[in-house]
């Protein structure tokens, strides 16, 4: 045995492991200057106008025309708590938003997102049930998407209904506000499903907003509103469109009612500037949820029934008017 050989003490290993990690630092400080000293990536964001081509919304508008066997007239956009409106379509031809293709599908929906095809009052119509918001992480080509897809199903008329908070003192919880005209907040600061490139098969690019709520169905709105005797429940008022969730503070209440504002929610503004886009004829009704600020709310055991009854009018005043142009009364 060569005794010359010295065993090892562990001090070369421990110094060959410290040069290893002392290389590695190096390395990885020599990296991220590397990637700070980069020119950023160019990330390239998808127009709202390009999410969904022409050929998409056509393949969609196909589908349901060939699962339904039948070319809509009248097509309504309503939310979930509105679901006795759909009731109201005879012999519906149903589908699950999962069955159109590329139809989007936002994770907060539940199980009564559908469509309805049939007839209501005799009219041929299809019924969506359950729109997409901007809040729940939608964007805005998403929210009108529908609006485009009916358009091109053959609908003529859009009905648009949803819920709002009361801006104005004399709208209380229960009442049905016909929608003349609104305030788009969201517009103001370029927020927009139009925002992009322009197919000219759905409208022109720079369309106006000037009457985007058709006057000849807000009067028949309101005439029927007289005859099944809820005039008193059935009011004209602007609409002021907000992003939500969380609810306006009073400093903006305030502020809505200075510049015109009857009413406040979270919806309607996207779906009628697509509406007006591709030239469909729109009334849009809203149920009012939340009194103003400087309004009691009604007591908790009248609450329900005044919605209750807030949603049969929009009911009835749909139904009717659809029962009317139908029959050219």
């Amino acid at each position: 045995m060569n005794r010359n050989i010295k065993m090892c003490n562990g001090d070369c290993c421990m110094l060959k492991t410290a040069l290893q990690i002392r290389r590695m630092k190096l390395l990885i400080e020599k990296q991220l200057q590397k990637e700070a000293n980069a020119k950023p990536k160019n990330i390239i964001v998808t127009p709202q106008s390009s999410l969904y081509s022409y050929e998409d919304v056509q393949n969609m508008a196909k589908y349901i025309i060939n699962r339904a066997e039948k070319k809509p007239k009248y097509g309504l956009i309503f939310g979930s708590h509105m679901n006795k409106l759909s009731d109201l379509v005879d012999s519906p031809t149903v589908l699950e938003y999962t069955d159109i293709p590329k139809f989007p599908i936002s994770p907060l929906h539940g199980t009564n997102c559908k469509m309805f095809v049939g007839e209501l009052m005799g009219g041929p119509v299809i019924a969506i049930q359950g729109r997409l918001h901007y809040y729940d992480g939608n964007p805005f080509g998403s929210c009108a998407l529908p609006v485009r897809m009916l358009k091109l199903c053959g609908v003529e008329y859009l009905f648009l209904i949803c819920s709002a908070g009361a801006i104005a003192a004399d709208c209380k919880v229960g009442d049905v506000v016909v929608i003349k005209d609104h305030i788009n907040m969201f517009g103001w600061g370029g927020n927009c499903p139009l925002v992009g490139p322009n197919d000219v098969r759905f409208g022109s690019h720079n369309v106006t907003m000037t009457n985007a709520y058709d006057e000849k169905l807000i009067d028949r709105a309101m005439e029927i509103a007289r005859e099944i005797g809820q005039d008193d429940r059935v009011k004209c008022g602007v609409y002021a469109c907000v992003g939500g969730p969380a609810l306006e503070t009073p400093a903006e209440h305030r502020f809505l009612r200075k510049i015109g504002a009857d009413v406040i929610g979270m919806s309607i503004a996207p779906e009628v500037t697509v509406a007006r886009h591709c030239g469909l004829k729109v009334l849009s009704l809203t149920v009012i949820t939340v009194p103003s600020i400087d309004v009691a709310a009604p007591p908790q055991n009248d609450y329900a029934s005044l919605l209750s009854e807030g949603r049969h009018i929009s009911s009835e005043l749909v139904s009717r008017i659809i029962y009317k142009i139908q029959n050219n009364l």
